[in-house]
């Protein structure tokens, strides 16, 4: 028995160029069902979907690149403060002792930053492994940028009421005291 296409061709109903054309399809429709392609689906919209994804990729890429680039900017900026703003420890001949972590450090300050620094108008800045002291004002602006960056501070106390029956309330303890 003869085939459908076989039947329109003796017919004259279809010509040699319209079979070509139409067993080209067949082939092309099992191939595609082969590889898994959506029949419905034209090479068009395959290719509009491969450029929303793509786009969608790109913009995604574009969006990290921008936060990278905006956390650089931001790491610039403290560094920037901290060299422009840091105190000159150059002359200090006191130590302060203070703690990183868990471990405890040591800076050479003199006796003014000494003091400023157990007031807590002073703070130090951990950047790039050094350590600088920099005003409370500064300090505040970095805070602002970055939550990132290690601050170390000297916790101040508030004057605690003294008790009424205390025979030293007259007397103020130093908070700089050197044994």
């Amino acid at each position: 028995m003869a085939s459908l296409q076989d039947q329109l061709l003796k017919a004259g109903l279809a010509n040699e160029k319209q079979s070509k054309q139409a067993s080209k399809a067949k082939k092309k429709q099992a191939r595609d069902l082969r590889k898994g392609a959506d029949i419905g689906e034209t090479a068009a919209q395959r290719a509009q979907q491969e450029q929303q994804a793509q786009a969608k990729r790109s913009k995604n890429l574009n969006s990290q690149r921008d936060a990278e680039q905006q956390q650089r900017a931001v790491v610039a900026q403290v560094k920037q403060m901290v060299e422009r703003c840091r105190l000159d420890l150059s002359a200090g001949d006191l130590s302060y002792n203070f703690v990183d972590g868990k471990a405890i450090k040591k800076i050479y300050v003199d006796a003014q930053q000494q003091g400023a620094l157990s007031r807590g108008s002073l703070v130090i800045v951990a950047l790039d492994g050094q350590y600088s002291v920099v005003p409370k004002a500064v300090v505040e602006r970095i805070e602002e940028r970055s939550s990132t960056t290690q601050i170390i501070r000297a916790e101040v106390t508030s004057d605690a009421v003294p008790d009424e029956d205390d025979p030293y309330a007259d007397f103020a303890i130093p908070d700089d005291l050197m044994w």
